[in-house]
């Protein structure tokens, strides 16, 4: 079984309950456990080749100041995404 179909049977199994005390204790549970996991969890030793590959290459390219947008550049090309 697939680390996708894994979490579809988990989604679908949430989806099944209907009271709020179950819900609001699972969201706890959850939270502790995934609070938990980023805690121990070295992210690095769980990306394949390309993907370390491509987050080097841009920490590399967010070094060079050239790369670097002023934030009012941003917010003027994006303002009427921000709906300001």
């Amino acid at each position: 079984m697939s680390n996708l179909e894994l979490k579809g049977e988990i989604l679908e199994m949430i989806a099944a309950i209907d009271d709020r005390e179950s819900l609001t204790s699972l969201k706890k549970i959850i939270g502790e456990f995934i609070g938990n996991h980023l805690k121990d969890s070295d992210y690095w030793e769980e990306l394949n080749e390309q993907e370390k590959t491509e987050l080097e290459k841009a920490i590399t390219e967010s070094e060079d100041e050239n790369n670097h947008v002023d934030h009012d550049e941003v917010m003027k090309k994006y303002k009427r995404w921000l709906g300001k």
